[in-house]
């Protein structure tokens, strides 16, 4: 009897289909090589969706890539107390410019990777756990030339689309801005004409995604180099930008400065003083409520009151929040100058707060950290990838 027979006969579909949904991601995919029915069950758009939502709520897993000159490195751990190791990756293409990949975000299951410099243009959406990409078509440029550039990626839900943006400034001169959205569901660039920020952007930092908006720190140019800073939002679902006001403090705060997702908000990672410009200063403010600015909040100050450093002096970088609240921290190492990763309970007063040293050695430059699921998207998309797991 077919496959497809039986499968009516001794079980409904929807039975077959609560079933699939619970699958891991590698047992769904052996499962397509049943029968046509199962394939074009876990091959639709909507399971693929179901399935999605049912790994994001049981998932414990974190991303690390770093890299080392143009060879990236690509693992899975698990976000417990052991931080073991669950799988590692080969990454199937090479990077065409200088250096490694731009890691542009991760959503679903899928990692955006951003190749953009002058006239060249390559971007790539990767699911390492299917050993699937898709290389987006190149984009339109009425110019050849967009050194400044910058890239976000994110999820509709509404259309179920997955969306990348690049945001150009044509020859250096940040008032000349483009602004491109790449649907993958149409599979095609279109120009946001009328979508152009009015403020400058700090080029080739990632984006944090969050509410379904896309953030960036963001500046306007004032007298006698002065900057007024906010940060800067694109809304996938309406395709319009939007301004969130900055903690008060940072505002015309000069140092260095990037925006990371912060549970289900947005944070300031802020490097230096004002007043000295000490690169050993690191603050940590957190918008506790998304969208109010009255609950920006400074939550991990690297000086002490007695205005001394503390013991994690050797704090380099934030990168984001682990699910037990603890923040994971890019840190040298105590004996060397390479840099490892490391975690921090926030919720401890900070005379009792530990700085736990994980023993990752991490990369200064090409280092990411974040949350990532196991997913199906890009099932029926894009191409095999030539390598798959380590």
């Amino acid at each position: 009897m077919p496959c497809e027979e039986e499968m009516c006969v001794h079980f409904p579909v929807e039975i077959i289909l609560q079933i699939l949904r619970r699958l891991p991601v590698k047992s769904a995919v052996k499962c397509t090589a049943v029968c046509k029915t199962w394939y074009a069950l876990i091959k639709d758009p909507a399971f693929v969706l179901t399935h999605l939502q049912a790994a994001s709520f049981s998932s414990d897993l974190l991303l690390l890539r770093f890299a080392t000159g143009k060879r990236e490195f690509y693992q899975l751990r698990r976000d417990n107390d052991a931080f073991e190791e669950y799988k590692q990756f080969h990454l199937p293409f090479e990077c065409g410019g200088f250096g490694a990949f731009r890691l542009v975000g991760t959503c679903n299951g899928l990692i955006c990777l951003g190749d953009v410099y002058q006239d060249y243009c390559n971007i790539i959406l990767w699911n390492p756990s299917i050993h699937k990409h898709f290389i987006l078509p190149k984009p339109d440029f009425p110019f050849k030339s967009f050194c400044d550039s910058t890239l976000g990626f994110g999820f509709e839900p509404l259309s179920n689309d997955y969306k990348v943006l690049l945001i150009v400034a044509q020859d250096n001169k940040e008032e000349l801005i483009e602004v491109w959205l790449f649907s993958l569901n149409m599979c095609s660039w279109t120009r946001l004409s009328e979508a152009s920020p009015k403020h400058c952007l700090h080029a080739h930092r990632e984006a944090a995604f969050v509410k379904g908006a896309l953030h960036w720190i963001g500046h306007s140019n004032l007298k006698y180099w002065m900057f007024s800073h906010m940060v800067l939002a694109f809304d996938l679902s309406t395709e319009k930008f939007f301004v969130v006001n900055f903690p008060k403090t940072l505002v015309h705060f000069v140092p260095q400065m990037s925006l990371i997702k912060y549970e289900e908000s947005i944070a300031v990672v802020a490097h230096g003083s004002f007043e000295d410009l000490d690169d050993n200063q690191l603050e940590l403010w957190v918008m506790k409520e998304y969208g109010v600015d009255s609950s920006w909040t400074k939550v991990l100050h690297s000086i002490g009151e007695d205005g001394k450093l503390v013991f994690y002096s050797d704090l380099i970088d934030v990168f984001g929040v682990r699910k037990n609240g603890e923040v994971l921290l890019k840190v040298r190492e105590e004996c060397g100058k390479n840099y490892e990763l490391a975690t921090l309970d926030l919720n401890c007063d900070q005379q009792k707060q530990q700085l736990k040293r994980l023993g990752i050695r991490i990369d200064l430059n090409y280092s990411f950290v974040g949350n990532f699921v196991e997913s199906l998207v890009l099932f029926d998309k894009g191409e095999q990838d030539a390598e798959g797991e380590v």
